[in-house]
């Protein structure tokens, strides 16, 4: 038993490709096994991964051509989906009390008390200015109208019938992202058109 490389003894067999080699041509695996060319893949596994890549791409082209249809139709027939109608809720504010005007309250005029001075020196009481009164508040509408989700609605079709933004709607219903799926009856709050 010979080393493959120099025809000296061999001490090692490579547990890679089985080859004998010595001391001086190798450690753990042989030299051939540890030169950085036999890292390469080999032309089977190239050739096999380029065919991979051509079968991948015509198959992406004829998708992009040809789209599947929609289960029931016909082949080639292009899918349209219909938009969902979206009925308003109107939800009912409770109407504001109005504040009691205030009232002014005039004040009593000091009645004068003769004295034992011969000049006695009054000073004019002034006349209490009336406060104008406050306007009564008007009630606002409320921002948020409350909507039910009707079946085929998304978030995306909610928020442009209500001329707003998927991530507004989010914000105002707290929900955790715009992928969270709404359920049909799920109440979400919409700005007020």
């Amino acid at each position: 038993m010979t080393c493959y490389v120099c025809g000296k003894e061999a001490t090692h067999r490579c547990p890679r490709c089985a080859k004998l080699y010595c001391d001086e041509h190798g450690d753990e695996l042989c030299a051939a096994c540890q030169d950085p060319a036999s890292a390469i893949p080999s032309g089977a596994v190239f050739r096999g991964s380029l065919l991979a890549l051509l079968v991948a791409c015509v198959l992406a082209l004829w998708l992009l051509i040809q789209p599947p249809g929609l289960p029931g139709g016909e082949p080639g027939e292009e899918a349209v989906l219909p938009l969902p109608t979206i009925t308003p809720v109107s939800v009912v504010s409770p109407t504001p009390t109005p504040l009691a005007t205030p009232t002014a309250t005039p004040t009593a005029t000091p009645s004068l008390t003769p004295e034992a001075t011969p000049s006695p020196t009054l000073s004019p009481t002034p006349e209490p200015t009336p406060t104008p009164p406050t306007p009564t508040p008007t009630p606002e509408p409320p921002p948020f109208t409350e909507y039910e989700v009707q079946p085929g609605d998304t978030l995306s079709a909610i928020a442009q019938a209500f001329g707003t933004t998927i991530d507004e709607l989010v914000r105002i219903n707290g929900l955790a992202s715009q992928d969270v799926i709404i359920d049909v009856g799920q109440k979400l709050l919409v700005p007020t058109p």
